[in-house]
């Protein structure tokens, strides 16, 4: 369970000035080359990626940034096949489609562990390693069949079982069949790796805007689009949709629909205790995030629904998945039984039909894209990344796979039942 150390020119002590109201409350840019919509933890990331490369780029968030889903998530990284990318409990069916998806994450996670050196700024990152339990046999029979798709990907991961797993997890419930380690992942803390980017990308040259929600979008005559904000309007060459959970409403003012959809999660938070978890834990059968965090705290999730308020616009927590929440966690982790939860919110889960990113250009209208992953966290940053040296060299081709694209319409994967 060994936690890999900072990168050696990174500077825990160094101070960070954080992006100053007057620099997001100054007036819009009257054109730019390339408007992002959205101020979460990927337009923040495209916004230096591209200023980084030398584009003329703007973002414009409707509040205030990383106030929405990936400020509202967990901050865990992961990387091994998961039970919701599964169609039903076996593997055979969609390792075509998973073996790609798994490689990004494994380029992911070499993304994230190297991103404090390039910010040179702390996301309290840490590479703790991560468990997924398995209770049943049915469960541990997938644990060993994901790892030949997680081997194949070039993710390493064990199969560890009995006396060899107690041993390396005593706190783990000692009934547990299995367990599948994963020595890369990991956490880090959604409320800076946003704002670090757009402190970076203004550094760049980038315009961040706030309070600047997008009422339209027209297509000029020529080529181009006319953005009209609460701020004023803009001129953009190109136009980069990453509003995450509110993407398909932004689609919808250039008449386009995705296919994606939105749900509300919850995310609960235990007082301290004396330390008792180095790895990320999951469940392959059942829903559970669960880490102890810098200041001993337990941060419980894995994808428990909240209840959507005023059409969607906002989630409400619901004692039930609260309840059943920290219920599995408690099964898994025995010791968490006595744990007071002290706090419990609701966030944005975005996410494809297909559960594959949305990035790419629309082949219906020219010079708007989209930049949205169904793991945001763990993949955001990459897809960012992906995306900007797609925009800053067009004549070279893309390296975005066409079944990212946001004009594709996919048979939609069944819902594990």
């Amino acid at each position: 369970m060994a936690s890999s150390p900072h990168p050696p020119s990174y500077r825990p002590d160094a101070p960070v000035a954080w992006l100053s109201l007057a620099e997001t409350g100054a007036a819009l840019p009257a054109d730019t080359d390339v408007l992002v919509i959205g101020g979460g933890l990927i337009g923040c990331a495209l916004a230096y990626y591209l200023a980084r490369a030398g584009v003329t780029v703007t973002l414009v968030e409707r509040g205030e940034l990383n106030r929405e889903a990936s400020g509202t998530n967990a901050g865990s990284f992961h990387l091994q096949v998961a039970i919701h990318q599964l169609t039903g409990l076996e593997v055979d069916s969609v390792a075509d489609r998973l073996l790609p998806e798994i490689r990004l994450y494994v380029e992911g996670a070499k993304l994230w562990q190297a991103l404090e050196t390039e910010l040179d700024g702390s996301v309290e990152m840490h590479i703790t390693g991560g468990l997924m339990v398995a209770e049943t046999e049915t469960e541990l029979a997938l644990l060993h069949a994901k790892r030949q798709i997680e081997r194949d990907a070039g993710l390493e991961t064990h199969v560890l079982e009995g006396e060899e797993l107690h041993s390396f997890a005593p706190y783990l419930a000692p009934d547990l069949l299995g367990a599948t380690y994963c020595p890369i992942e990991g956490h880090a803390n959604p409320l800076l790796a946003a704002p670090l980017y757009a402190l970076r990308a203004s550094e760049a040259g980038a315009a961040i805007r706030t309070e600047a929600p997008v009422s339209a979008i027209d297509v000029r005559h020529g080529g181009g689009f006319l953005v009209r904000t609460g701020r004023g309007d803009i001129r953009a060459a190109r136009v980069v949709n990453a509003a995450g959970a509110w993407l398909g409403e932004v689609a919808a003012l250039l008449g386009l629909r995705h296919p994606m959809r939105r749900e509300g999660l919850h995310v609960n938070v235990t007082e301290p205790r004396e330390r008792l978890l180095t790895p990320l834990v999951q469940h392959i059968g059942r829903r559970l995030t669960l880490k102890q965090s810098s200041n001993d705290t337990f941060i419980i999730g894995g994808g428990w629904p909240s209840r959507a308020l005023g059409g969607a616009a906002r989630y409400k927590t619901v004692w039930a998945s609260t309840a059943g929440n920290v219920a599995v966690a408690a099964r898994v982790v025995p010791e968490l039984a006595g744990v007071r939860l002290v706090r419990t919110w609701s966030g944005e889960l975005a996410f494809t039909d297909d559960l594959s990113p949305l990035v790419g250009e629309s082949g219906r209208v020219r010079g708007y894209f989209t930049c949205m992953a169904t793991t945001g966290f763990t993949l955001g940053p990459l897809m960012a990344r992906m995306l900007a040296e797609t925009i800053a060299t067009p004549t070279v081709p893309s390296l975005l796979p066409d079944d990212f694209a946001p004009d594709r319409a996919p048979d939609p994967v069944p819902a594990h039942t």
